[in-house]
């Protein structure tokens, strides 16, 4: 963690915040690890931990619907840090245009990405599957996000663009010419191969999910799911595409925990393996229209979504999908 104050030293804007909880006396406050898109910072007071979130929205209605959620999901027993009020009953505290929160700090511990078990992995998938469960009649559910278009020609002009910001770039790093490498081998891939599909979802089969379930986003105690945070993303999907990306971020399809995770999960909530097979196409086909990396930091500049460029050439998910060779218990998952 990056140390932001301490005592009188702490940040103006952060200082200005923090005032409207009325806390006792804060002895520190860093800047947690995570937290690539909002400000996420830990405040240690003499008594207790908090955190407090310096949101990346404006549109404060957005706010109060990731509050909403948060409530929803703790009232459905799915461990979660609650929000804490102001002496005024606030749980949104809004200073010069920007939004924020206090909360609660989590329990347990967090399980780096490299360090997962196999217990954890089933652990997660139980947990993912009651909180699928609990949220599948949630009121605060947004309209379904669209699909990324799947616009081939608008595809190759914005890669082309990112292709020419990441060589202007003076002094370029390593974690650019990985960029460039991924960029040039996905536009090779769009001239050699035809668009692929992507499964249209019912409306029924949707709901509201975490929308970025991962270990980064999860805390442990012993092998168990404490508490699960970061619940700004939530929205309306259909819930084998959330298996999918967890499966992908947090275990980069490692067999061994991505069997573990899917157990887990059935062990709860049923999931087909030709529902996993079309939520697999669906993740390959918005990983290859979409560039959301790439256009936080080579056109918005932030720097701190870096970290998840790796090396390697464009590979579609579905490719990666298919060489796994899936089993369970000598069966398709």
């Amino acid at each position: 963690m990056t140390e932001a104050g301490t005592g009188p030293g702490l940040r103006d804007d952060l200082a200005d915040a923090l005032a409207a909880w009325e806390l006792e006396p804060v002895t520190a406050v860093q800047r947690a690890a995570g937290g690539t898109m909002n400000e996420t910072f830990v405040v240690t007071t003499r008594t207790r931990r908090v955190v407090l979130r310096r949101h990346r929205r404006t549109d404060r209605s957005l706010i109060e619907r990731e509050h909403a959620v948060i409530r929803y999901a703790i009232g459905r027993s799915i461990p979660t840090p609650p929000a804490l009020p102001t002496p005024a009953g606030e749980v949104i505290v809004s200073r010069d245009g920007v939004c924020y929160s206090l909360f609660a700090y989590a329990r347990g511990t967090q399980v780096a990405r490299d360090r997962l078990t196999v217990a954890e992995a089933r652990a997660m998938g139980r947990t993912l599957a009651h909180l699928h469960l609990a949220l599948a009649d949630c009121p605060a559910a947004a309209p379904p996000r669209p699909p990324t278009p799947a616009d081939r020609s608008r595809t190759e002009a914005r890669l082309t663009e990112l292709l020419n910001l990441i060589m202007a770039r003076p002094d370029r790093t390593e974690t650019d010419r990985w960029a460039e490498q991924h960029v040039r081998t996905k536009l090779d891939w769009l001239s050699g191969h035809p668009e692929p599909a992507r499964h249209a979802v019912p409306m029924a089969a949707q709901q509201l999910v975490h929308g970025d379930f991962q270990e980064s986003n999860l805390f442990f105690i012993g092998d168990e799911v404490s508490d699960v945070i970061d619940w700004d993303k939530a929205e309306t999907r259909w819930p084998p595409e959330e298996i999918i990306r967890t499966l992908d971020l947090s275990f980069d399809l490692r067999p061994d925990l991505c069997a573990a995770l899917l157990a887990g999960y059935r062990t709860v909530r049923d999931v087909a393996p030709d529902e996993l097979d079309r939520a697999a196409a669906n993740y390959s086909h918005d990983q290859l229209h979409g560039h959301w990396l790439f256009d936080e930091i080579y056109r918005r500049g932030n720097d701190r979504v870096r970290a998840f460029l790796e090396p390697g050439p464009y590979l579609p998910f579905t490719d990666r999908w298919v060489e796994l060779g899936w089993t369970l218990d000598g069966e398709p998952c």
